[in-house]
């Protein structure tokens, strides 16, 4: 009996490793993304998204300021480097992760929501990830906007 209940606890200790381990490499994924925007588009310092590990307002309050703010600065940076991508930058699926987080409390959704809190997070981070590789090979704005419009002398 002592046997199972150590290798349980075990267990336990493995899953909450990985836990943390995972979301610290998903914070600084998002951190590393933001470096890769130039300052003046952004609306949100790289460092703040550790905010996110403050407990209860970094899971419930603060991601549905971050996570707009974070679309809204990929955005500018995009249309700065005359590159913009289809899509709202993943402001939709930031605003979703908090509601689901929010979903916990419910007693029967709160399994749903872990589940689609695992789904919509692995989506989340992937997306993010591709945007910080197109930003790292998309060259760097120097402040000169050239129009696509072709009729701009017509």
């Amino acid at each position: 009996m002592a046997g199972l209940f150590a290798l349980l606890f075990l267990l336990y200790l493995l899953l909450v490793g990985a836990v943390i381990t995972a979301s610290v490499f998903y914070v600084k994924n998002l951190m590393d993304l933001m470096r890769q925007v130039d300052p003046k588009n952004r609306l949100v310092h790289p460092g703040f998204v550790w905010m996110l590990y403050i407990p209860f307002y970094g899971a419930v309050i603060y991601p549905f300021m971050l996570y707009p703010r974070i679309a809204e600065s990929l955005r500018r940076e995009f249309e700065d480097r005359n590159s913009p991508q289809p899509g709202d930058y993943g402001r939709s699926l930031g605003i979703v992760l908090p509601i689901l987080i929010c979903c916990f409390v419910i007693p029967v959704l709160n399994i749903v929501a872990a589940l689609g809190l695992l789904v919509i997070g692995i989506i989340f981070w992937v997306k993010m990830a591709q945007y910080k590789t197109m930003l790292k090979r998309l060259p760097k704005s120097d402040g000169i906007r050239i129009s696509s419009n072709t009729d701009l002398l017509d």
